[in-house]
Order: C-alpha cells, then sequence, then structure tokens
C-alpha cells in the first residue's frame, strides 16, 4: 500500500531536486499529517483535510506566505488538491508523487521545462527576424535602432505584433523628419516606453523642446527708399 512507503518518502532527495527543500520538507509534514487522517477518518468523500497553518509554520519553519507557495508547486505537480472555497483544505496525492519521485529520470521534468523554454524562445527569435525584415531603413545606425525598437516591442506585446505595425512606425517617423538624430531620439523613447505608435514618441520629442524641427526664419520685407521726406529730422 502506498501509505506503507510514507517513511521513504520523507524528504526525499529526488524531490528536493525536482523542486527544492522547503518543497520537500512541506511534503513529508503533509504526509504525516495525511497519515494521521487516513487513520482517524477525518477527510471528507473527496480526500480533503483541514491544514493548520500554524501547525505547519511550527513544523517546517514555513512562513504562510511559503506554504502557499509550495502549494501552488505542488498543485503545478499535480499532486495537490486546494479547496477553491478554503484554501486551508487540501488533498494529495501519494500515488502520483510516488510516480514522480521513483521515476528513473528523475530529470524529466526539468528537461521537460527546459525543451518548452527552448522552443518558446526560438519562436520569439523567429518573430523578431520576420518584423525585422519589414524594416526599409537602410542607414546602420537608423536600422539598428529600429531592431532594438522591434526586439522591445516583441517581447513588451508578448509576440502579439505584426509588418503593418513595423512599417508604420517607420514610415511615421521618416515623414515626421529627415533630421537622423532627431529619428534616433523618436525611436529610443518609442523602445524604453514600448511605444507601438511613433506619434506617441514624437509627441514626448516635440514636447521636450529638445529636437525641435527648425523653422525658416522669415525676414522683414524690404522697402527700396524713394525719396527723403522733408518732416523728417536727423
Amino acid at each position: 500500500m502506498y501509505l506503507d512507503l510514507f517513511d521513504e518518502l520523507r524528504l526525499n532527495k529526488n524531490l528536493i531536486k525536482i523542486t527544492n527543500f522547503e518543497v520537500a520538507a512541506y511534503w513529508a509534514e503533509l504526509q504525516s499529517i495525511l497519515k494521521q487522517v487516513v487513520k482517524k477518518g477525518t477527510a471528507d468523500e473527496r480526500g480533503f483535510f483541514t491544514l493548520d497553518r500554524d501547525f505547519m509554520t511550527r513544523e517546517t519553519t514555513l512562513s504562510l506566505a511559503k506554504q502557499l507557495k509550495c502549494d501552488e508547486t505542488l498543485v503545478s505537480m499535480g499532486v495537490a488538491m486546494k479547496d477553491p472555497e478554503n484554501p486551508n483544505r487540501l488533498a494529495i496525492s501519494v500515488e502520483t508523487m510516488v510516480e514522480i519521485i521513483t521515476n528513473e529520470d528523475t530529470k524529466k521534468l526539468k528537461k521537460t521545462k527546459a525543451v518548452k523554454q527552448d522552443e518558446k524562445a526560438a519562436k520569439v527569435a523567429g518573430i523578431k527576424a520576420t518584423m525585422k525584415k519589414a524594416i526599409l531603413e537602410t542607414d546602420p545606425e537608423l536600422r539598428a535602432a529600429y531592431e532594438r525598437w522591434v526586439d522591445g516591442m516583441v517581447d513588451a506585446q508578448n509576440c502579439k505584433f505584426t509588418k503593418a505595425v513595423v512599417q508604420l512606425f517607420e514610415k511615421t517617423v521618416t515623414e515626421y523628419t529627415q533630421d537622423k538624430a532627431t529619428r534616433l531620439k523618436v525611436i529610443e523613447i518609442a523602445t524604453v516606453n514600448s511605444y507601438r505608435d511613433a506619434t506617441w514618441a514624437i509627441d514626448r520629442v516635440r514636447s521636450s523642446g529638445t529636437f525641435r524641427m527648425p523653422q525658416t526664419t522669415k525676414l522683414p520685407e524690404q522697402k527700396i527708399c524713394t525719396g527723403v521726406s522733408n518732416e523728417i529730422k536727423f
């Protein structure tokens, strides 16, 4: 019977490797509590029992916040459930935990997570590369600035990004000014603030007064002197 394995599973080193020491200590104490619950028959029909959080703190030195984090880890592993109406009522599956920590490949879970992370990183990199192909700018410095903006936007927008957004952004900056320094400033502001719309960055540049567009100086109209008035005295 699985309950007979309690002593062997306490602070199991494989569980520590898969999670961490705090989760392993928390789980070990949950097992001890469940063993008493089973003997007394105090669990409900769904297997839920009430956890004394103060008792858990005394036995494991884990604060309430850390206990709740341990709960999240165990739930994500599929070895625990929490009553949605009472966070102090839990049900745990010793059988499922046994299957996990007695698996010869104890790194299986970590490998799965690593593969998923690698797949996500590759997907993001592919999206960034595709978005950068939409940039028309040929100046190396400006193009690099646009690419940094793309990187920031893809990360900030959680990959919800299109070529049309890139093209509109570049077009808006180009139509605003031909001055390279001003363009770089607009792109920098947009990158730092994760602006999809270049007009927001342009408004910031305009309001700062630092990079204003040069305006044509209008000279006063010059009139040709056609004579000297007798009323004027020098």
